[in-house]
């Protein structure tokens, strides 16, 4: 097996500090990305309220929450020191996951937009997250490309912190959304341009969670699925309790990473 760093160097570091966010393509090897598709159907078969699904008639699963809990898989994943150990060189912290959701965006338009917004609004505005000082990690379960709804991301957004400017949009059932308003939108855009993430399955990357991001629906033929990992530093732990363990998970024990084959091995 290919051996892949768990180590950020300084370069890393400063272009997360700088663009808000650290693309790595292939961070994990189509084998171990392989592990973690096997578990997509099940979790697309799941009942429960943590299975959020598109509003209207339109009945396509938007989000599923909780999977590193559900599925051993996802539970490796979230301790794989490949995102683990990056994530807490990027909070200077010790980490716990706040909250683990795959968004499958299945094709031919039942995969659903994204309006542009900051992940640390609500974290921030309903769990009682009191500094952004939380990362996302975006691990890509198929390949994303032009044409498939790529996650997109305003660089460099971050440093604008929370944008107060915003109405909340509750776009599915159980999930709320602080949507940026156009104007804003537009000068963001202006002044930093808008990135599009591509890269095959296995892909990661490492997102601050004030930096501004959105997703078209997904008109392609081509499935388009993330699985998102959401690490809080533990001396950041959320103070609110009106959320359910899926969305604001109250454990706040310090992760420890497992080997680098945990996912193969």
């Amino acid at each position: 097996m290919e051996t892949y760093t768990t180590k950020l160097n300084n370069d890393d570091i400063t272009e997360f500090d700088e663009q808000g966010y650290l693309f790595i393509p292939a961070l994990l090897t189509p084998e171990e990305a392989e592990v973690l598709q096997r578990d997509i159907p099940d979790m697309l078969n799941r009942q429960g309220p943590e299975v959020i699904r598109e509003p209207g008639p339109n009945s396509a699963i938007r989000l599923v929450y909780g999977g590193h809990v559900h599925y051993e898989s996802f539970r490796r994943l979230s301790l794989h020191p490949r995102l683990l150990n990056p994530v807490r060189q990027l909070v200077r912290d010790e980490v716990y996951i706040h909250q683990s959701r795959m968004n499958p965006k299945p094709g031919f338009g039942a995969g659903g937009a994204w309006t542009w917004h900051q992940d640390y609004g609500t974290w921030h505005r309903i769990d009682g997250m009191q500094q952004p000082k939380a990362v996302m990690t975006a691990v890509f379960l198929n390949d994303c490309t032009a044409v498939n709804a790529p996650l997109m991301v305003v660089p460099g957004s971050q440093h604008h912190g929370l944008i107060d400017d915003v109405a909340e949009d509750e776009q599915a059932e159980g999930y709320a959304l602080f949507d940026i308003d156009r104007q804003t939108l537009q000068a963001l855009a202006d002044a930093h341009g808008i990135e599009a993430l591509m890269g095959p399955a296995g892909s990661v990357c490492f997102l601050h969670c004030n930096l501004v991001h959105g997703s078209s629906n997904n008109v392609s033929p081509w499935d388009r699925t993330i699985m998102y990992m959401n690490y809080n530093a533990v001396s950041n732990a959320c103070t609110g309790t009106d959320r359910v363990w899926y969305h604001n998970n109250r454990d706040f024990t310090p992760l420890v990473a497992l080997e680098d084959g945990c996912l193969i091995g």
